[in-house]
């Protein structure tokens, strides 16, 4: 039994023990796990690498809506700074489903109607009074303003929505639907504002410029130049213009186009809308709130903050 011990010993030390000259196979082993767990995606890291797929389609569909033509291939890649390869993934994927079509041939790519009609469900389904209403709520109750939208019709500014401050005495003539002179309001030198001066002209020539208070401005080209301020300070005042004794200020709202589409005002009485505050509170809340809606909008300028360095530089 115990030459049979050892060499069970000897046979059990022969197989455990590497041999002279052996390669050691662990640490490569430990090497390829490691590595393998290098290119293995942490939580979240497939969900970003998702979101980058899905940036890079959107912004081939932004590149194909600017042209009205078909865009050839090597045009997109150096546009997108993407190869080729990785274009044609996501240009068959947009084929596949319809967003897209190739010119027969094999030629370059154009966008599909059905991108159109995307947009107009949406335009459809979703109104800009429903739209802005939570934020109109959220900026009465911050400021404890009055709060309304506004759009031109006509020649004429209409109020789509309001809220009355819960903490305001003011009574105001403004009512939901209710047409108001366009030149002696804040929304309406905001909505202006869209107009040249050419067109301004031909609408007061039409409309005239009729006082409604000691402090209505009537002059043509004064109008004009409280207009042009919109543009380099990002918002618009009426000064008891419309009704004694109440204080308003605009800013506008872009589309996707960058075009005004309408106006958001903070109103109330004279003492409660005083220099100081319109400067330190109102404007940066309702500027704000104008980069957010117009972002709804597709306005991408809208996330940029150019429009607060104006308002430190005008004087309200």
């Amino acid at each position: 039994m115990p030459p049979r011990d050892k060499q069970t010993q000897k046979t059990t030390r022969t197989e455990s023990a590497p041999k002279k000259g052996a390669k050691k196979t662990q640490p490569q082993l430990a090497h390829k796990q490691t590595a393998q767990t290098q290119t293995t995606l942490v939580p979240g890291a497939q969900a970003r690498y998702q979101s980058l797929s899905s940036v890079r389609l959107l912004s081939i569909m932004e590149c194909l809506s600017r042209q009205h033509d078909y865009v050839r291939l090597t045009d997109l890649s150096a546009e997108l700074k993407m190869t080729q390869p990785t274009l044609l993934r996501y240009l068959s994927a947009l084929i596949l489903t319809g967003y897209a079509f190739q010119e027969p041939g094999g030629g370059g790519y154009m966008l599909s109607r059905k991108v159109c009609a995307i947009s107009s469900n949406l335009q459809t389904g979703v109104s800009l009074r429903s739209l802005a209403e939570p934020f109109l709520k959220q900026l009465s109750e911050l400021l404890h303003l009055g709060v309304l939208l506004a759009i031109e019709m006509n020649g004429d500014v209409v109020y789509l929505d309001m809220l009355m401050s819960a903490t305001s005495s003011m009574q105001t003539l403004l009512r939901i639907g209710k047409d108001a002179p366009i030149h002696s309001t804040a929304s309406g030198k905001v909505l202006l504002s869209k107009h040249s001066e050419t067109e301004i002209h031909a609408m007061i020539q039409e409309k005239g410029l009729p006082r409604l208070t000691e402090h209505t401005i009537t002059d043509e080209k004064k109008l004009i130049s409280e207009i042009m301020k919109v543009g380099k300070c990002g918002y618009a005042l009426d000064n008891e213009e419309c009704e004694i004794g109440h204080r308003c200020v605009s800013v506008p709202l872009y589309d996707y186009s960058g075009k005004i589409v309408a106006a958001i005002s903070a109103f109330d009485d004279t003492d409660a809308l005083t220099d100081t505050r319109i400067k330190e509170q109102v404007l940066p809340a309702m500027k704000k709130l104008s980069r957010q809606l117009s972002a709804l909008l597709g306005w991408e300028e809208a996330l940029q903050a150019h429009q607060d360095k104006g308002g430190t530089k005008c004087n309200t």
